[in-house]
Parts: C-alpha cells; sequence; structure tokens
C-alpha cells in the first residue's frame, strides 16, 4: 500500500515594514545594538496613518523615518544640508538612496538643503517632522533666543515658511533635549548624553509661544522614555523624571486653517 504526499500550496507570507526595515539595516550594519528604531517610531509618530501622506523631515541624518513613513505609505522628502559643519552628510545621502532603491521607494527623497533654502509647494504637506534639528537651523539665533528680537525675527521667518509648506490641519512634531536638565543646571556633563550643550536648546514652552504666533496651535508636549522604559511600552514620563534623565520632549503643533 503506497501513501502519496502533495505538497500543499502555501499563501505567500506579508513581510511587515518593520520587518523589511529590520532585515536591511542589519545587512547595512546600522543595527549594532539592538532593533529599537520600531518602537522609537511608534513613539515619535504614535496614531498618524501615512497612507496618502506627503511628509517633510528637516534635518533628516540617513533618512530613517522618512524611510519608514514611506514604507508606511507616505510620499518622503528629506532634507540633510550637505555644508561645511554637517556631519556625514555625503555618507547620509548615500546610505538613504541604497535603502530607498532597495525598499523600491521611488517616493521617498533626500535633497542636500536647509529648510531655509527649500522652497516647497503651498500647502502641501501633511506632516513635518524635526528631531534633534530644531536648535540646528539657526543655531546662533537659537543661542540667543531669550535675548534677542532679532533671533527671535529669523526663527519666526523659519517657522512661517514651514506652516505655509503645510495642509490645514497638517501636523508639526518636534522631538529634542529641553535647555534644562540636572547635569547642565549644574554644569556637569550628562552621563547619559554627554554630548548636548543645553544652553543651546529651548524648553518646549518657549517653542510651543513662537510657533504660536506664525500659523500652529493645539500644544502637546510630552516627555520622552529612553530604550529601556520603550521595552516596556511606556513612551513618556513625567517632565520631572525627565528633568533628572535626557530631558528629550515631544511637541506636537497643529497648522491652523
Amino acid at each position: 500500500m503506497s501513501t502519496i504526499y502533495q505538497s500543499v500550496p502555501t499563501e505567500p507570507t506579508t513581510v511587515s515594514p518593520a520587518e523589511r526595515l529590520r532585515k536591511l539595516g542589519q545587512e547595512m550594519g546600522i543595527w549594532n545594538h539592538g532593533f529599537d528604531f520600531a518602537r522609537a517610531a511608534t513613539q515619535l509618530f504614535r496614531d498618524i496613518d501615512f497612507r496618502g501622506k506627503t511628509m517633510l523631515e528637516i534635518g533628516c541624518g540617513k533618512g530613517m523615518l522618512c524611510l519608514w513613513a514611506a514604507l508606511h505609505g507616505a510620499e518622503t522628502v528629506g532634507l540633510e544640508p550637505m555644508a561645511e559643519g554637517c556631519y556625514d552628510s555625503s555618507e547620509c545621502h548615500k546610505a538613504f538612496r541604497l535603502m530607498a532603491e532597495k525598499l523600491d521607494l521611488p517616493q521617498a527623497t533626500i535633497l542636500p538643503l536647509t529648510v531655509q533654502g527649500f522652497h516647497g509647494p503651498e500647502n502641501h504637506f501633511d506632516v513635518v517632522l524635526s528631531v534633534a534639528s530644531i536648535n540646528h537651523l539657526d543655531e546662533k539665533s537659537c543661542i540667543a533666543l531669550l535675548d534677542s528680537p532679532a533671533a527671535v525675527r529669523e526663527y519666526q521667518n523659519i517657522f512661517r515658511n514651514i506652516a505655509a509648506m503645510m495642509k490645514p490641519g497638517g501636523r508639526l512634531i518636534i522631538m529634542d533635549a529641553a535647555r534644562h536638565n540636572i547635569f547642565g543646571d549644574l554644569g556637569m556633563r550628562s552621563p547619559l548624553t554627554p554630548n548636548i550643550e543645553w544652553f543651546k536648546h529651548q524648553q518646549p514652552e518657549f517653542w510651543s509661544k513662537l510657533l504660536s504666533g506664525c500659523g500652529f496651535g493645539n500644544p502637546d508636549i510630552t516627555w520622552a522614555s529612553g530604550k529601556l522604559l520603550r521595552y516596556a511600552r511606556l513612551t513618556s514620563i513625567p517632565k520631572t523624571l525627565s528633568y533628572f534623565g535626557q530631558s528629550v520632549f515631544r511637541l506636537e503643533m497643529t497648522r491652523a486653517a
């Protein structure tokens, strides 16, 4: 008596965007210390549905967040200046283009421009993102914002230009270090983030007030948790606790109608 074994065709499995990015990053040696990027992206973007959306990232580096949004259905533009003092920007552009090609994301582009030099279409972007870049838009002015009306005007011009490129109701998301931190206020280097120069940053409440006069409203400020707490699915912490840690805030505002 013979038994005939027949192979049953299986449905192709769909690889998630996070897994596609993880595998490619692993091939390129980006994820050398574990893959926390998916959790960090979820912490940053929260509930945004990128399908059919447009996103601009200011100071995108290698453009990983642009690629994440594109993998989830967005058309993205990343700005990373090719200028003196911009860390490793030529390598960032090469890495971005290689990853976009391998992931088959022609809708994800990178440009060697500052936001001041970028003249995007009006009422175009649903999301504008600035991660660890807001103080670099005009660093000298950022340092002087508390004392210089001229510095305030420089940032107002930048923010109004950003607002003009956004759709009414579009979301501006800023994540950065705050000005005040226990180590910075004591004149010490933080063991967690030793390279941060706290005096070059501003508090989220300051940015919120400045943006409110430049076409933005509905500020939402939270204080971001670090990697270990993200693994426990805690994406935000109290302001007081953040002050004794990394003092990283997330500010979201909407483009007014």
